[in-house]
């Protein structure tokens, strides 16, 4: 496989990305795809990981994860809407704590990313 290629895969999933937003950061990319890895895993108690657990993986500070979340969910600051893409809960047995899932279009474009990279493998 050729470096060039992967690159080249690289940047048309980026591009997908920015199809959804033209303002949307790196950083709130890789909030989405760590959203997208991790939001079928729980920890080692068996509950769904949080917010926190999202921004250790991802290597972001849980203030900023959050609002990353925000956007990438169903509305932003001052009323702005959100992208749709992710969903966010209250942990049932933590109620400080907050969880996350991808909503049905966030899941369609997680597998389409998925597509595009694998093209390149």
């Amino acid at each position: 496989m050729s470096t060039d290629r992967l690159i080249r895969a690289y940047l048309e999933a980026n591009r997908r990305m920015m199809a959804e937003s033209k303002d949307m950061t790196l950083a709130t990319t890789v909030t989405f795809l760590g959203a997208a890895v991790w939001s079928d895993h729980e920890d080692r108690e068996g509950e769904p990981l949080t917010l926190e657990d999202l921004a250790v993986k991802v290597g972001m500070t849980p203030t900023t994860i959050s609002q990353h979340l925000r956007y990438l969910g169903i509305g932003y600051r001052s009323g702005r809407p959100g992208l749709g893409l992710v969903l966010t809960g209250i942990n049932p047995d933590n109620r400080r704590k907050k969880t996350f899932d991808l909503t049905p279009r966030g899941r369609g474009l997680a597998a389409q990313l998925a597509l595009i990279l694998r093209k390149a493998t």
